[in-house]
């Protein structure tokens, strides 16, 4: 069943508490909304507690110990399932039940924390607060007993503090969503629809948050169109930006990384304020999970590390969400240690392993102030710091000619670029307004084309992402596939004889091509078998982790080999 927010807590109060309720004077965003468990339609595919400690400041935990209080707080659970009539994931959200007496104990909280920032306290003295509780209001059993030295809360406030530590240092309901490192995507679209998460595993999935018109909650009377609206004026201005009727559309960066795109109120969106939060993965994908995910093959994989290490530029191109610049990020993971990068984007969202990485990006005028630094600018700044790799995140207008252009001079170059495949990619860069040469064009030597599209996974029709070809450019009008995917066998066929471009850098460099070959297929071996060592993979520094391997593999691969084969051995022999 559906579980909406409008069935918070149980019309169970009397006359006296409902004048009590009533009178509260909080913000929206700090109502402390919640979904409660009830019984899920279809089969339970994943389930997991989320860790609110992730978002609390050091300086609580600080507090806590010296009042000797233990840090213990109520923990939200997610429930994925299947619905089989309609073919769908769907994501259930349960977080601790929140009775009147509960919700009571936070609405004190809150009360003493705002009482303890008029103080003029240099932050939120929370262990001080239960601790100054717990004596004068005796009545309200905060602590019920204690584990060696530390004290610990009562039940109530331990649901207390969740939802208090969550309003405080969160999102209000939706943080939740974005505690948990296979959550991409979290999308509000508005009042009576369903708030949705892409997952890396179930992709786009609904979850049981609606936000509704007219929620109540313990009898009191909650309008879900001004939290969304209070929801987007916080993120935003979180980003250092702002939203109004007068300018209702804005994107920024959040304070972790995490991208915001919002609409504010029904100026540009039929179903009142909306936001996508894009999260920046603290653990970006590497391309052993591509590998594991069958994005691409162990033998594309390895082609495009050994293209890469002779310098060779590269685009991936595709369409939005199509996951161009995460292919881009995992190929750069394997860049020798030697080479130093230089990357330019609008907004960061690559992350690399390399020491030697410059990192520049765009940035707006101050108010009318200062000077706008648009891609170019930096463009041209990229080149006095001698790169061996000009990264540009996304290529749309005039920093295309110029990124060409410094490809030309003998740099390395890498980029992302909307196209659905290799040939109306060169007839964009060709045309108005990129306008790059077509003399040019085979100097952005191999074209990555990544595509969302339905794939057979067991009986079920799923959409994931594939590398579906990887075309080497000759001239302009001259593409060589060099891998392929077969939707039949979802598996990708890799094609030496069409690799041209790759086997006249090789040769200039004085390198027997059957060597070549032999090379790229124990590079292939080399990274199957890194994806397949939980120790790398499921690390949440597994990209730095992988990054140590391919170090270790260029100084000397035969001993990395026989590390990483004993590794494997050693974990398939664990039980």
């Amino acid at each position: 069943m559906d579980l909406k927010l409008n069935i918070f807590g149980k019309n169970n109060t009397n006359k006296k508490n409902d004048k009590e309720l009533i009178d509260l004077d909080l913000p929206y965003s700090l109502y402390p909304l919640f979904v409660t468990s009830a019984s899920f339609e279809g089969e339970v595919q994943s389930d997991y507690d989320i860790d609110l400690n992730q978002i609390i400041p050091e300086y609580i935990a600080k507090d806590f110990d010296a009042h000797k209080i233990e840090l213990s707080i109520a923990k939200p659970h997610v429930f994925i399932t299947y619905d089989e009539e309609k073919g769908i994931y769907k994501y259930n959200l349960v977080e601790p039940p929140l009775d009147l007496n509960t919700f009571k104990n936070y609405v004190i909280l809150i009360s003493e924390i705002e009482r303890n920032l008029l103080s003029n306290a240099e932050y939120v003295e929370l262990g001080k607060i239960l601790e100054e509780l717990s004596i004068k209001r005796k009545d309200l059993n905060v602590f019920q007993g204690k584990i060696g030295e530390y004290k610990q809360l009562s039940t109530p406030f331990k649901v207390a503090l969740y939802y208090v530590l969550r309003n405080m240092f969160g999102y209000n309901i939706i943080t939740p969503l974005l505690l948990y490192n296979k959550v991409e995507d979290i999308s509000v679209s508005g009042i009576n629809l369903p708030v949705y998460v892409y997952h890396r595993e179930f992709e786009y999935t609904p979850t049981n948050i609606i936000f509704t018109k007219n929620m109540r909650m313990f009898n009191i009377n909650i309008d879900g169109e001004e939290i969304i609206d209070e929801l987007v004026l916080r993120l935003i201005s979180l980003s250092n930006k702002t939203i109004s009727v007068a300018n209702p559309i804005m994107d920024g960066i959040l304070p972790k990384g995490d991208r915001i795109a919002a609409t504010f109120r029904r100026e540009v969106s039929a179903n009142g304020s909306s936001f996508v939060i894009r999260r920046f993965s603290e653990s970006p994908i590497t391309i052993l999970d591509l590998i594991n995910s069958k994005v691409l093959s162990p033998q594309a994989a390895a082609y495009l590390w050994y293209a890469i290490d002779m310098k060779l530029s590269f685009m991936v191109i595709g369409v939005t969400g199509a996951g161009k610049t995460t292919v881009l990020g995992s190929i750069l993971n394997l860049v020798k240690e030697s080479m130093k990068i230089l990357t330019i984007e609008d907004i960061p969202e690559l992350r690399l392993a390399q020491d030697n990485w410059v990192q520049l990006y765009a940035r707006p005028a101050y108010g009318g102030m200062g000077k706008e630094i648009t891609l170019m600018d930096l463009l041209k700044l990229a080149l006095r710091y001698r790169p061996d790799i000009i990264v540009v995140g996304e290529i749309r207008g005039e920093e295309a000619y110029v990124l060409f252009q410094a490809i030309s001079t003998g740099h390395g170059g890498a980029t992302t670029f909307h196209a659905y495949d290799s040939e109306s990619a060169i007839k964009r860069l060709m045309n108005e307004p990129l306008n790059i040469p077509r003399e040019w064009i085979p100097m952005m030597n191999i074209i990555v084309t990544v595509r969302r599209l339905p794939v057979y996974v067991g009986d079920k029709i799923l959409l994931r992402r594939r590398a579906v070809a990887i075309d080497e450019i000759v001239s302009y009008n001259d593409l060589r596939r060099t891998v392929r995917w077969d939707p039949t066998t979802d598996s990708h066929i890799v094609d030496y004889e069409a690799m041209q471009v790759l086997r006249a850098r090789t040769e200039e460099a004085g390198k027997n091509w059957d060597e070549v070959k032999a090379e790229i297929e124990r590079r292939a071996e080399y990274l199957k078998l890194l994806a397949s060592a939980r120790p790398i993979v499921q690390s949440k520094e597994s990209y730095k982790l992988l990054k140590k391997y391919i170090i270790k593999y260029s100084l000397r691969p035969v001993e990395a080999m026989r590390e990483v084969q004993a590794m494997v051995g050693i974990k398939q022999q664990t039980p």
